[in-house]
């Protein structure tokens, strides 16, 4: 009963998995070049150049006949440039190697996670301007992703994403059954897959905000049963205040080696966030090329 009260309103949710405002956490580059470069190499299918206007000051990226600026870290258009304060950069965090351990927070990080700050955090906080991520997926209009969105067969459920990712996805399925013959824990994390959320489009009134649901590029994982372990931050937050300090072997999670799948295939997963989503993947290719390149959101205090 739980689970099927929970699930829509884990598909109504928008991942904010940086927090913003003066957190000590967040974690971003002031470096256009090298962040426009991570978009680069992880879409150079839809991405065709780099470059730098004189004329404008500015680095920018062309996505099939549209220039998007660096603006400050806003991806924009140069009309929208001018005013880029008004939006959130699009890297406003690092993927870490490893999953933030509680047990070596600061009080400072506790503090900062608490769910009422969150709250006011989200409240007053810029939004992302989402024309970019409209012109990488064609996905404008509920029409036009839509007609970009396919349903198929997954890990023994049924899942609906864009067409961009099933060829990554479709090779995560192969290695995952693949190792699940000579791995036990990868053979169970499969038997005991529930249902896998994917493609949900949600317009949030007053906003242009929209999840990484919305353009099908995120999938949710949810177990059969998960136990008296638990799965998502915000479900937990609800009554446990002190919800950021669960220590990480109370948290369902997938085995480490489906993870690295992912990662692979430039998959980023929820569980790595300070505000955690444990059964939540997302193509995020750009962080994954950040890091790789030493850019990092492991948590120093």
């Amino acid at each position: 009963m739980r689970l099927k009260k929970l699930i829509p309103f884990l598909l109504l949710c928008i991942a904010l998995p940086a927090i913003w405002a003066d957190d000590p956490t967040v974690q971003t580059i002031d470096n256009p070049w090298l962040v426009l470069r991570s978009f680069l190499v992880s879409y150079p299918d839809k991405i065709s150049a780099l470059d730098y206007d004189g004329e404008l000051k500015d680095w920018y990226l062309t996505v099939g006949q549209k220039r998007f600026y660096w603006a400050k870290g806003r991806l924009l258009a140069a009309d929208q440039a001018v005013s880029s304060e008004k939006w959130r950069p699009y890297v406003d965090y690092l993927y870490p190697d490893h999953i933030p351990d509680p047990s070596t927070f600061s009080e400072e990080t506790v503090r900062a996670l608490d769910a009422e700050t969150l709250a006011q955090n989200r409240s007053s906080s810029p939004v992302y301007n989402i024309s970019f991520y409209d012109a990488l997926y064609d996905g404008g209009t509920r029409r036009r992703i839509e007609s970009h969105i396919v349903r198929f067969d997954y890990l023994g459920a049924r899942v609906s994403v864009h067409e961009d990712i099933v060829p990554n996805l479709r090779r995560i399925e192969t290695r995952l059954y693949e190792l699940a013959v000579r791995d036990k824990d990868v053979r169970a994390f499969i038997s005991s897959i529930s249902s896998i959320e994917g493609y949900n489009w949600r317009e949030i009134a007053d906003s242009p905000s929209r999840s990484n649901h919305s353009w099908g590029i995120a999938v949710d994982i949810l177990p059969k049963n998960w136990g008296k372990k638990n799965l998502y931050w915000n479900w937990v937050s609800y009554w446990n205040d002190k919800w950021m300090l669960i220590p990480l072997f109370r948290r369902w999670m997938p085995p480490e080696a489906v993870v690295e799948v992912f990662e692979s295939e430039g998959f980023i997963w929820g569980g790595k966030w300070l505000l955690w989503d444990n059964m939540h993947f997302e193509y995020r290719p750009e962080l994954l090329a950040l890091r790789k390149w030493g850019y990092k959101g492991d948590l120093k205090k």
